[in-house]
């Protein structure tokens, strides 16, 4: 996995692990009980089908790790370009989009194991 400001490329079938942070003004905001943090990647922006959705909830010391596992990319088209982008939703229910709609990037694979 590389990530290349908010752009992510990944090869497919790989194992990546992403630790989300929330800074504002330089100062770090905790992930505290009760937020929720969606990792989501779709085709485009524009359309409702979600090819990957992490949910989490549980967080290590303030931060959200996000598991990308082989099966979540197995089936995706190489060479394409997807999209995706971080939601942060707090225990008093406000929304925030923390990273974006940004480009989500499949490469091919040789190995088949």
């Amino acid at each position: 996995m590389k990530i290349d400001g908010t752009d992510i490329t990944m090869t497919r079938g790989d194992t990546g692990t992403m630790r989300v942070t929330c800074f504002k003004s330089g100062v770090a905001l905790p992930f505290e009980e009760g937020d929720t943090v969606y990792f989501t990647v779709k085709t485009s922006p524009s359309v409702e089908q979600k090819l990957i959705q992490k949910v989490i909830r549980d967080f290590v010391d303030g931060s959200a790790y996000i598991h990308i596992l082989p099966e979540d990319t197995k089936e995706l088209r190489f060479r394409r370009v997807h999209a995706y982008d971080i939601q942060l939703t707090l225990a008093d229910g406000s929304v925030h989009t923390i990273v974006g709609p940004s480009k989500f990037i499949v490469t091919e694979e040789v190995t088949y194991e």
